[in-house]
């Protein structure tokens, strides 16, 4: 098994794949972060209200981000749901307590999420 596998399987076991509806219910402060590359935002768009920080600087980015802290409901989501969890993981091994994976962009969409265009 690859590193990546190895990492994938372990952000797996401690990183819950969530829905949107447990987004919309958490009463938590929460930001949904959106890891995919720009240029695949501006090809479909996102989330309205997600925040866009690609997996590659996503550890950087939210230590520097003010409104957020450790206990903050983070929700990652990617394409298809291994850059989340990837990312999410990584956010979890830096000390941030409550990580959902929301799988992909797709699966969102799906549960009735409304989209806005990227430029």
């Amino acid at each position: 098994m690859s590193y990546t596998e190895q990492e994938l399987a372990k952000a797996d076991e401690v990183i819950p794949r969530v829905s949107l509806t447990n987004y919309k219910n958490d009463n938590n402060r929460k930001i949904m972060v959106d890891v995919r590359q720009l240029e695949e935002l501006q090809a479909s768009g996102t989330v309205k209200g997600a925040l866009h920080i690609p997996k590659g600087v996503i550890e950087f980015r939210m230590n520097n981000n003010k409104d957020v802290n450790e206990d903050t409901s983070i929700y990652v989501f990617c394409a298809v749901g291994i850059r989340s969890a990837l990312a999410g993981y990584n956010l979890k091994k830096i000390g941030y307590k409550n990580v959902f994976n929301l799988i992909s962009f797709q699966d969102i969409l799906d549960q009735g999420a409304e989209v806005e265009s990227v430029s």
